[in-house]
C-alpha cells in the first residue's frame, strides 16, 4: 500500500464535539458485511486448511501446527505496528478505510493461493509454499485488514448502546458467513470434482465473495470520532503506546479475554474431523453450525437491550456460564447426535453476549486509556487486543496439528484409532470448556463501567491526559 502518514492532507471526517450522531441502519448494515466478507478467508481457512492439507495435499498436520503457530506469533508482533500506524494514517479517506480497503485484495488473492498448491514442487516445497502463504495471509494482509476493521468501532461513534450494536451486526453477518461456509464448502469441493479441482473452484468463489463485501466497508463507512490529538500522532512513539496500555488493567483484561476466546477456537478447526470421524456424517456439518450459530443470531438482534439492561460485566459472566452448562453437555452426550446439538443451542445462548460485547469493551479501554493518558490509541488497543486474538488462534490452530499428531490420527481412514477420537473430543469438547470457565474469571474483574460517562464527556470537552481537572 503506498505511504499512509501525509501531514499536510485534511482527512474527511467529523472531528468530535460535544454529540456524536446515532448510527443509522444502513450505515450499521454497511460496516458488518465487512466481517461477513472477511470470514471467508479467516474461517475458511479455520476451519478447512488443516484437513486440505493433510487428507488432499498430505502434509503433516504436525508440521501444519508449528506452521501455523509461527505465524500467528509473527501475526500477534505485526498487530502493534499496524496499530501504531492506523493511529499515525491521516489520508483524505480518513485513518482506518484505506487500510480495510486497499489490503483487500492481496488479502483475497493470498487465501487463494493458500488452498492451491502446488504438488509439482516436492514436500519440502509444499511446506515452504504453505508457510509463506499462510504468514502472508496471517501477518500481513489479514492482520492489517482486520485490525483496522475493528478500529473503525471506534471511529464511528463513542456512543456504547451503538457500539454493542455495531458488534452484533458484525457478529450476526460473520456468523451467517461461517454457516455458509459451513454448509457449503464439502458440497462445493464434491461438486466441482474432489480434490485439487474441486478446492480451487471452490476458494475461487470464496475469494471474491471475500473481497467485495470488505471493500464495500472501506469505502462508504463514515469515521467521526478522531480525537483532537489526531493529528500529532505521528509524534507518538510505539514504545509509550505500549506503555500507556499495559501498565493498564483494562486493557490487560481485555486482551486475556481474547486470547481465551480463540483459544477455544479448536473446536472450529476440529469440527469437520468431529462430524466425519465421530458421528460419521461429514454432511452434518452444517447441521451443528447451524445449531451452534443460528441461536448468535437471533440473540445478537437483542444483545444491546440485554447489556443496556444489565451491564457489560453481568450480561457477559452470565452468558459464559451458560456456555460452561452447554459444553458439559456436549461431554455428557459427545456420540449422542439429538442432545449434541441440543448442547449446542445451549452453549450458543451463552455466547450471545460476548460476541457482541468485546469490541466494545476495548472501544471504552481505548476512551479510558486516552483519557487518562492524552496518547491516542483507538487504532493501537484493537491491535494490541488483537495479538491476544492472534496468538490464540495460533496456538488453538497448533494444539489441533499437534494433538492430531500425538493421538496417531490417519488420513482418510475409516476408522480412527480410538486415541484420536479422544484427541478429536478433546479439542472440542473439554479444551473449550478450560477456556471457558478462565474467561468468565477474567470477565469477574471488569467493573469499568460506571467510569464511562464522565470519561466520555470529559474526552468531548478535551479534559484528557494532563488537561484533566
Amino acid at each position: 500500500m503506498e505511504t499512509v502518514i501525509q501531514k499536510e492532507a485534511k482527512p474527511e471526517v467529523e472531528m468530535q464535539t460535544t454529540a456524536i450522531p446515532k448510527l443509522k441502519f444502513r450505515e450499521k448494515l454497511t460496516f458488518g458485511i465487512g466481517d461477513f466478507g472477511s470470514n471467508f478467508s479467516w474461517s475458511f481457512i479455520a476451519m478447512f486448511a488443516t484437513i486440505y492439507l493433510t487428507d488432499t495435499v498430505g502434509l503433516s498436520a504436525g508440521i501444519l501446527g508449528t506452521i501455523f503457530l509461527i505465524c500467528r506469533v509473527f501475526d500477534g508482533i505485526a498487530d502493534i505496528f499496524i496499530g501504531t500506524l492506523i493511529d499515525k494514517t491521516n489520508t483524505k479517506m480518513g485513518k482506518a478505510k484505506p487500510w480495510v480497503f486497499w489490503t483487500t485484495p492481496p488479502l483475497a488473492i493470498a487465501t487463494f493461493l493458500l488452498f492451491n498448491v502446488p504438488s509439482s514442487i516436492g514436500s519440502t516445497g509444499q511446506i515452504v509454499y504453505v508457510f509463506i502463504l499462510y504468514f502472508l495471509v496471517a501477518a500481513v494482509f489479514y492482520t492489517s485488514n482486520n485490525v483496522a476493521y475493528g478500529a473503525l468501532t471506534s471511529f464511528m461513534t463513542t456512543d456504547s448502546k451503538d457500539r454493542v450494536s455495531l458488534g452484533s451486526y458484525r457478529f450476526i453477518l460473520a456468523i451467517l458467513a461461517v454457516l455458509v461456509i459451513s454448509s457449503f464448502t464439502t458440497v462445493l469441493v464434491h461438486a466441482f470434482g474432489s480434490g485439487q479441482r474441486g478446492w480451487t473452484i471452490t476458494a475461487a468463489i470464496y475469494s471474491i465473495v471475500c473481497a467485495i463485501p470488505l471493500m464495500i466497508t472501506g469505502w462508504f463507512i463514515k469515521e467521526r470520532n478522531v480525537s483532537d490529538n489526531a493529528g500529532h500522532a505521528q509524534n507518538i512513539s510505539l514504545w509509550l503506546t505500549i506503555k500507556v496500555l499495559f501498565s493498564n488493567k483494562y486493557f490487560l483484561i481485555a486482551i486475556s479475554m481474547f486470547l481465551l476466546m480463540y483459544l477455544a477456537q479448536t473446536r472450529t478447526s476440529v469440527q469437520i474431523y468431529y462430524v466425519t470421524y465421530i458421528f460419521k456424517r461429514p454432511d452434518l456439518m452444517g447441521a451443528i453450525a447451524l445449531a451452534s450459530m443460528l441461536p448468535i443470531i437471533i440473540g445478537l438482534m437483542f444483545a444491546s437491550q440485554i447489556v443496556g439492561k444489565f451491564g457489560l460485566r453481568k450480561s457477559i459472566l452470565g452468558g459464559q456460564i451458560i456456555v460452561a452448562i452447554g459444553t458439559i453437555a456436549m461431554g455428557i452426550y459427545s456420540e449422542n447426535l439429538t442432545m449434541f446439538i441440543v448442547s449446542s443451542v445451549i452453549a450458543s445462548i451463552g455466547s450471545v453476549t460476548i460476541s457482541a460485547g468485546i469490541y466494545a469493551i476495548v472501544a471504552d479501554v481505548g476512551d479510558l486509556v486516552f483519557w487518562k493518558s492524552g496518547v491516542p490509541v483507538q487504532g493501537a488497543v484493537f491491535s494490541l487486543t488483537s495479538v491476544g486474538l492472534k496468538v490464540g488462534t495460533g496456538l488453538a490452530s497448533a494444539l489441533v496439528g499437534w494433538i492430531l499428531a500425538y493421538t496417531k490420527y490417519v488420513p482418510n481412514a475409516n476408522v480412527q484409532p480410538d486415541s484420536a477420537i479422544i484427541g478429536i473430543k478433546f479439542l472440542y469438547i473439554y479444551f473449550p470448556l478450560i477456556c471457558t470457565v478462565a474467561t468468565a474469571i477474567a470477565v469477574a474483574f471488569l467493573n469499568h463501567e460506571k467510569l464511562m460517562p464522565r470519561i466520555r464527556e470529559e474526552i468531548s470537552l478535551g479534559q484528557v491526559g494532563k488537561n484533566r481537572k
